[in-house]
């Protein structure tokens, strides 16, 4: 029957079939506390209902209601007694049972029972042990066996039992007869004539059955408490059921997290309360993986320091080793170059001698890279530094064929640079590019643009070099800021790890997206406020 509340979803997660499920968890509980209130309300009712109409409470209700007639007649009989003795009259109950008493009798009886439907009543004489005075509704003039309708005894010996017990024990008397069709009750209440108990009064009534109509209210209660009790249930469930799908679709979530982190929970369909949850944890999750990319960036960039540093050491002491020795060979291919007269040796002496300078720069270059970058910060609009850097490479760019697109409409952008340090930057990356694009030719794209800083500081500039060349693989992008790593046979690999840390001592930041085959792109960050000390390792 309630399957379909327990159904799960692929997911781990319950089906969601009624509006009642998007309700919070703290409403639903609302829900069924109120239910289970009303449930335990209408509960008591229903005990108090079924106490109020059972077979015991009705006949002790009509018991009360007989005694009370009872106990009228017998009022009514005592103060005629007492207005007989006030006038020196006979008493009513006698050892004579004269005309006049029983027609006083009667006429008590019919003033007190003459509104009270279907009761028969009257008195009992203990000195002539009679009754006397009854009174019946229907016009009968004589109690007879019609009134217990056969089989149970004479009708008169009943009430004569009854009425002599509650006359010889001074205390009222009843009896109740079922074994007749229907109920016979019978109470009677002891008489008194001043100090003297003289008799009793009686009362008579039969009941058919009891009332029908307190069977059906009692169905109807019990019906209403059951429809109760299994909406109570079904809500109990359906709580259960949201709780229990939410709980699942968490944990289903948080075993896909673990392993990306990228997962989105989607919540649409759950209670306020787990929406909250699975927000919180889509949170969560962004800033951890935004952590951990940021650690891995700096774990990477640490990596690379540390290269730097030891390689720096290294390129220093080699440096310094190799210049030495060639100054010596220097001074002495220039003096064999003197001495000889031979055109030949005058040849190969300045081949060499060429030689010599090209080693001369490259140990100029490694002591450059070894020793702190020294800036010499000036107000500088970059944007005439870049139109400059650009037209001098126009030869070069079209004897290889490669067309070069620049826009520089971006707002006017004169910040803190070297000049000369910036020059070699962006040297560096336009003839990295056209060399990229030398053997087919392509596009070199060279745009700047704003960006934006937090509030309160000035704007600084993205300029983006992006070139349709070779590109490169995932691998080669993992280190081409290492020194000495090149793609080119002819390349000593230190020209973009120089620009990174020229870049890096302007507080800027620069960075390379490339693909194999679709060409790389070289987005130079410069901010406009640099870091107020110079140099940098």
């Amino acid at each position: 029957m309630y399957t379909w509340l327990l159904t799960e979803k692929k997911d781990g997660s319950l089906p969601s079939r009624h509006p009642l499920s998007r309700l919070s968890f703290s409403w639903q509980i609302i829900l069924l506390g109120t239910l289970v209130v009303i449930l335990s309300l209408a509960v008591l009712f229903a005990i108090l209902a079924t106490l109020r109409y059972t077979k015991s409470a009705v006949l002790k209700e009509e018991k009360d209601g007989l005694t009370q007639v009872a106990r009228t007649l017998a009022q009514e009989f005592e103060d005629r007694a007492e207005l007989a003795r006030t006038n020196h009259q006979p008493p009513l109950l006698g050892s004579s049972d004269s005309p006049a008493s029983r027609d006083v009798l009667a006429l008590l009886s019919r003033v007190v029972l003459q509104n009270s439907d279907a009761t028969v009543g009257g008195f009992y004489n203990s000195s002539t042990d009679s009754l006397q005075g009854q009174y019946f509704p229907g016009g009968q003039s004589a109690l007879n066996n019609s009134a217990l309708e056969q089989g149970t005894g004479a009708a008169e010996d009943a009430v004569l039992s009854v009425a002599r017990q509650a006359a010889s024990a001074h205390e009222p008397a009843d009896r109740v007869i079922l074994n007749v069709p229907g109920i016979v009750l019978i109470e009677a209440v002891p008489l008194r004539d001043g100090y003297n108990v003289v008799g009793s009064a009686w009362s008579l009534k039969k009941l058919p059955d009891l009332p029908g109509a307190n069977r059906f209210r009692a169905y109807l209660i019990t019906a209403g408490l059951g429809t109760a009790a299994l909406a109570s249930v079904l809500l109990t469930l359906l709580v259960i059921r949201n709780l229990q799908g939410g709980v699942r679709r968490i944990q289903s979530s948080l075993k896909t997290l673990e392993g990306n982190l990228t997962t989105q929970i989607l919540t649409s369909d759950e209670p306020r309360e787990i929406q909250h949850i699975v927000q919180a944890i889509n949170r969560l999750a962004a800033a951890l993986r935004e952590k951990i990319e940021h650690e891995k960036l700096i774990e990477n960039q640490l990596r690379h320091s540390e290269r730097l540093v030891s390689l720096g050491r290294l390129v220093a002491g080699v440096a310094h080793e190799v210049r030495n020795p060639l100054a010596t060979i220097r001074l002495r291919v220039q003096m064999c170059s003197r001495d000889s007269d031979s055109s030949r040796v005058k040849e190969s002496c300045s081949i060499a001698l060429l030689e010599i300078e090209r080693l001369n720069g490259m140990v100029n270059r490694l002591l450059n890279f070894a020793r702190p970058v020294q800036l010499h910060l000036e107000a500088l609009d970059i944007r005439q530094l870049l139109e400059e850097r650009v037209e001098s490479f126009r030869d070069l760019a079209l004897r290889c064929r490669v067309g070069m697109v620049v826009d520089l409409s971006a707002s006017a952008a004169s910040l803190p640079v070297d000049k000369s340090r910036m020059a070699q930057v962006f040297d560096n990356i336009i003839q990295n590019a056209i060399e990229a694009m030398s053997d087919r030719g392509g596009t070199l794209s060279v745009v700047m643009t704003s960006h934006n800083q937090p509030p309160g500081k000035p704007p600084g500039v993205w300029v983006e070099f992006r070139d349709t060349g070779r590109g490169m693989n995932h691998s080669m992008m993992s280190h081409v800021f290492d020194p000495f790593f090149t793609t080119k046979s002819s390349g000593t690999g230190l020209g973009l790890s120089i620009c990174h840390e020229l870049v890096r001592a302007h507080g800027g930041d620069i960075h390379i997206s490339s693909q194999e085959g679709h060409g790389t792109t070289v987005r130079v960050l410069l901010p406009a406020n640099p870091p107020p000390l110079e140099g940098s390792a």
